[in-house]
């Protein structure tokens, strides 16, 4: 059984897009804030909240402590985040098989 399959959610990827992961980077506040949202998740969306929160920075690095993830219906945003932390919530993602 793949990892992907033992999930209880599942992140499709976005078919008009050139097959991405739906990811996105939004930046409010006059660019001030950044937020990750990933989109179009079907399934348990709090369970990839914690798996999210739990496994994406080391505990000790400090980025793990500015790091707030809420979820909304299906999708989730990350708060308190960083424009290179898209390529690292993507990785992420595909090391999940998604």
């Amino acid at each position: 059984m793949s990892m992907r399959q033992s999930l209880q959610y599942f992140v499709p990827r976005n078919l008009r897009h050139g097959r991405r992961l739906p990811v996105y980077t939004d930046f409010r506040s006059g660019g001030a804030q950044c937020f990750i949202l990933i989109k179009n998740i079907q399934g348990n969306t709090p369970a990839l909240a914690k798996d999210l929160s739990d496994t994406l920075f080391d505990p000790a690095d400090p980025s793990a402590s500015r790091m707030r993830v809420e979820q909304h219906s299906n999708r989730l945003v990350i708060k308190g985040a960083r424009p290179d932390w898209k390529d690292r919530v993507v990785s992420w993602l595909r090391e999940r098989g998604f």
